[in-house]
């Protein structure tokens, strides 16, 4: 599903975070990628997804390349790709309700299957009670939720989740951590999923990534 040759990445600031990476996952497959704070991990998922193009690399998502190339309009209509990201990542002037029916709208679903998958991750999720809301209005773990309410709803092949468990609370972690788990045992769907939560995620049947720390910029005397 995934194939990474050559990738490099930089901070914002120019700082190297990954250089001639090659990575490869299976379609089914799971990766965790790990590493501290700064390693690169949400950098090389939005590489993965398309948002970012790295400074120098390969990436082909089934087949199709994405980098070099147009990233992520690659994809559209031909591989279904659902993106959670670490923060942010919905519309702030939409209800939690029509960011997670968004996707479907474009995929030019009929408007009942849009309604039952929408209402049906909204539930998974804990959030019904506040779907009309939109996400200024609500915590920070039910923004998090809404990105993985939108994921599920889409029924995507491949699914990257950028820290989904950071800031949760136990109840909170244990409905995330029961999704997670159903996608890592589920055939049909590839998933990489970002996280410092090591011991967490510990007993899930996945292939490892560690990033190695970022070299830090020496400052000229």
């Amino acid at each position: 599903m995934i194939q990474a040759r050559g990738l490099a990445c930089a901070s914002p600031e120019g700082r190297p975070l990954l250089e001639g990476l090659d990575l490869t996952v299976r379609p089914g497959g799971n990766l965790l990628v790990t590493g501290s704070s700064g390693s690169g991990k949400s950098r090389l998922l939005r590489v993965l997804a398309g948002t970012e193009r790295p400074r120098r690399g390969e990436v082909r998502i089934a087949g199709i390349g994405i980098w070099p190339g147009e990233g992520a309009l690659s994809l559209v209509g031909r591989i279904r790709m659902g993106f959670a990201f670490a923060s942010g990542g919905l519309l702030s002037n939409l209800s939690l309700e029509d960011n997670v029916a968004l996707p479907l709208r474009f995929l030019g679903l009929p408007k009942s299957e849009v309604a039952r998958r929408t209402a049906g991750a909204l539930d998974r999720l804990g959030l019904a009670s506040v779907a009309r809301l939109r996400p200024h209005a609500v915590s920070g773990a039910a923004r998090k939720h809404a990105n993985l309410a939108r994921v599920l709803a889409l029924e995507p092949e491949l699914i990257l989740l950028d820290d989904p468990l950071e800031g949760l609370d136990t109840v909170d972690r244990a409905v995330a951590l029961e999704l997670i788990e159903g996608w890592v045992g589920d055939s049909r769907c590839t998933l990489v999923l970002a996280s410092e939560e090591v011991q967490v995620l510990s007993e899930l049947e996945v292939d490892r990534l560690q990033l190695a720390p970022a070299p830090t910029l020496m400052e000229s005397p």
